[in-house]
């Protein structure tokens, strides 16, 4: 006698069905692996943000020793970022910055100058975005608290008294 196989009716429903299984947990891996590359997107640029306050500040340093360095009957400001790096008004050069750093949040942009009557006495970034920090400042950063955009983040010299005839500070890129 010969058998028949007996026909297999609940085979092909249960491959439908993990098809649809396979197909949500590969949604949820592509889901869970977009959340993790945003993380790590406003990781890095948490992290660029304070590289920018690091060097920010040691620009604004630099302005500030360049006007402390200066003859007292002859207070002057930087006419360029790379008078920072060699000061030449003296017979041995100084250095009031150890290089140009680059913007760490837009390495191929120029900084954006504040000048006095055509002297530097400030810095800031000009990469597009709004920065993530929105406290915790230091006092030398006043009006860095809720800033829209990198470029409200400025990195001004606090003088003691103005270098040139008052006015307000212009940007210049």
């Amino acid at each position: 006698m010969r058998r028949t196989a007996a026909p297999s009716l609940g085979r092909r429903p249960a491959r439908g069905f993990v098809l649809i299984g396979v197909l949500v947990l590969l949604t949820l891996a592509a889901l869970a692996a977009a959340q993790v590359g945003q993380r790590r997107a406003d990781q890095r640029q948490r992290e660029a943000e304070e590289e920018l306050l690091f060097v920010g500040e040691q620009f604004r340093a630099a302005i500030e020793s360049y006007w402390r360095d200066s003859p007292v009957r002859a207070r002057a400001l930087p006419r360029s970022l790379d008078d920072l790096l060699l000061d030449p008004r003296f017979p041995q050069p100084r250095r009031h910055l150890r290089r140009l750093y680059a913007d760490p949040l837009a390495p191929s942009l120029e900084w954006g100058l504040v000048r006095q009557g055509g002297a530097i006495v400030g810095v800031y970034s000009q990469a597009p975005g709004e920065p993530f920090r929105k406290a915790g400042f230091r006092e030398t950063q006043t009006g860095f608290e809720n800033a829209v955009a990198y470029a409200d983040w400025r990195f001004l010299a606090r003088l003691p008294s103005a270098p040139h005839a008052p006015g307000k500070p212009s940007s210049s890129p």
